[in-house]
């Protein structure tokens, strides 16, 4: 049987019962949580689904006193709900972002542009953490030694074409081909990275992340960046600022 889970209006699952409880060990699912079946029509809190298993000291909920009763005489807190700008215990298990300030990073990258490609790699890196199964280091990969190449072979058909005193035709056209392919490996992996970020911040640990395609083609670095810095504030302080 699968489950969904419901946070401010927003659902996400489905999720097997094995999940629920798995995600609940680790604090990315709270016992307040709402949930409901396939074949359910209310929404109760995850409590009265996953039944007994033992739950980890540092990950119980802290039910008010004077909550509501929902459903069963069970408590249910709407304040452990998740609420973008308030205040929540952080998610314990899962890994921090780089934190470094999005604005830092693009000033830097001003002064010297290759510590916006390392800096880039820093986020494959931490995605790769999230998402192991993720190609998005890969394709960057891909796409750095596609470009190298690309002026390795211009200048050296570029050079050939000089001492046959032949236009460079081949050349530039290779190095468009190449430098094109390099491009679009790069985007892939840009993109690639967008999704796995997304995937993990609404299952793992779901914070209903959202993540602007426009916003990630062009200013892919420090938009993930600033992100990252919001979760890794959040990982340390409980707090979560709105996106």
């Amino acid at each position: 049987m699968k489950y969904y889970i419901q946070r401010q209006l927003n659902e996400y699952g489905p999720y097997t019962l094995a999940d629920l409880q798995r995600y609940v060990a680790q604090g990315s699912i709270q016992l307040a949580d709402l949930t409901r079946s396939e074949g359910m029509t209310d929404w109760v809190p995850v409590s009265q689904v996953i039944g007994n298993i033992p739950i980890p000291a540092s990950v119980q909920p802290a039910y008010a006193s004077g909550a509501s009763a929902y459903g069963g005489g069970t408590v249910y807190d709407p304040g452990n709900a998740y609420i973008a700008g308030s205040s929540m215990p952080a998610v314990a298990g899962g890994p921090v972002p780089p934190d470094f300030h999005w604005a830092l990073v693009f000033l830097i990258s001003f002064f010297c542009g290759f510590f916006q490609i390392a800096w880039l790699f820093v986020e494959a890196g931490f995605v790769k953490k999230i998402d192991r199964e993720g190609k998005s280091l890969a394709f960057l990969i891909a796409g750095i030694v596609t470009s190298v190449v690309a002026f390795i072979v211009f200048f050296t058909a570029a050079s050939v074409s000089a001492n046959r005193q032949e236009p460079p035709t081949v050349a530039l056209a290779s190095f468009l081909l190449m430098a094109l392919a390099g491009a679009v490996l790069h985007l892939i992996g840009i993109f690639q990275m967008r999704s796995s970020i997304e995937n993990y911040y609404n299952t793992m640990e779901p914070i209903n992340l959202r993540l602007s395609g426009v916003m990630t083609f062009f200013f892919a670095v420090y938009y993930f960046q600033y992100h990252f810095t919001r979760i890794a504030n959040w990982k340390k302080t409980g707090y979560l600022p709105p996106q």
